[in-house]
């Protein structure tokens, strides 16, 4: 789920009048490789309007149920923007600090002595202290704890994790971490009174009207209502069955386990390009999430920051997957330009399609002059 530096978007988000969507789903379907791809979407918003949608391919392998732009796909990693977009939000209303620390919200909880002055702030930009990979013991029984409810199994794997010694000490490298961000949203559901659930489904995808927007594999058991994740196996894409299998423990939730259409994923991307009616943050919350985290060189509150000529300068951009979907945003503020894609199998195969998707958008409707 952290390759973060692979290369959507245009149903109108403002104001009846404005023009329809480009429809791209032609100009995908080149993308999929002859169906080893099963799915591709992807739009494009400029200003304020979704400018350009696209879905091709099926929802399962061996299935002709066709893809549609109101199908939701797993969007992984990408939630970690949405944890800190979460995070800048309990901000704002004084409920925490961004140097508010473990062992603050934590006060009862036998932290490790070397752990418990982490931040919020860190823990959302991956430079907590907390191991880039789950320790294999600590996954297995995080695994075998799905059917408890979601927020006992983020309480155990936060506990579990802070009562060890940190990889290195907090706020002194850069370290990609799932575990990290399943911490964060630990501290805000402590001070914000729900759960994350709650929390993000209130402040963040209510405002948006992201009403697509849920948790975990899409499909339904036995129905094919909903895209389903892939892997290859012999060559071939392999779907997933629905259930628990179908996507990572929900304790880890707040790092990657968002769903959506590509319409609402466009949505989520236009509020970070500081052009969303009535938005849930104002700019200069914005800002600060977008801004790197020292010691990183790259990497900010949820997001990746390069620099990139199409982009006029700098470009934000993340990608996720939990190992049969993918997903990726790129985003170029100064142009009030972004692009996301998604599709229903994370291979090689499957995040160069979802960048080939974001490049022809890219291409077609920013530089192009089209």
């Amino acid at each position: 789920m952290n390759r973060i530096t692979r290369l959507i978007l245009g149903v109108v988000l403002t104001g009846p009048l404005a023009a329809a969507p480009a429809d791209v789903s032609a100009d995908l379907a080149k993308f999929t490789r002859d169906g080893k791809v099963p799915a591709l979407v992807a739009a494009a918003v400029l200003n304020g309007r979704i400018i350009a949608t696209g879905a091709t391919g099926v929802r399962k392998s061996g299935d002709k149920t066709a893809v549609t732009v109101g199908d939701k796909f797993h969007i992984g990693s990408c939630t970690k923007s949405m944890t800190g977009s979460l995070a800048a939000m309990l901000v704002a209303d004084g409920k925490i600090k961004w140097s508010t620390t473990v062992e603050e919200i934590f006060p009862k909880m036998k932290i490790h002595e070397d752990f418990k002055k982490a931040t919020l702030l860190q823990l959302c930009s991956n430079t907590g202290g907390v191991p880039g990979d789950m320790p294999p013991e600590l996954w297995k029984k995080t695994v075998e704890d799905r059917d408890k409810s979601e927020t006992s199994q983020r309480a155990n794997l936060v506990r579990a994790l802070l009562t060890s010694p940190p990889a290195y000490p907090p706020g002194s490298k850069n370290v990609y971490s799932n575990g990290g961000f399943t911490i964060a949203g630990a501290m805000l559901e402590k001070v914000g009174g729900m759960t994350y659930q709650e929390l993000i489904r209130t402040r963040l995808f209510k405002p948006l009207k992201m009403d697509s927007a849920g948790f975990g594999a899409t499909a339904t058991s036995d129905k094919v209502d909903q895209p389903y994740g892939h892997i290859l196996r012999e060559g071939e894409p392999f779907p997933i069955p629905a259930g628990l299998d179908a996507d990572n423990p929900p304790a880890i939730t707040p790092a990657g386990r968002v769903h959506l259409s590509i319409v609402d994923f466009a949505k989520y991307a236009n509020f970070h390009l500081g052009v969303a009616d009535n938005p849930p943050l104002k700019a200069d919350s914005l800002k600060f999430l977008h801004t790197i985290v020292p010691p990183s060189e790259n990497y900010a509150v949820g997001w990746v920051v390069v620099q990139r000529p199409w982009a006029g300068g700098t470009a934000l951009n993340h990608n996720g997957t939990n190992t049969m979907n993918f997903a990726v945003m790129w985003l170029a503020p100064d142009k009030k330009f972004a692009a996301v894609a998604a599709c229903n199998i994370d291979s090689d195969l499957g995040s160069k399609a979802c960048d080939d998707a974001v490049s022809f958008l890219i291409g077609k409707f920013l530089t192009s002059g089209n």
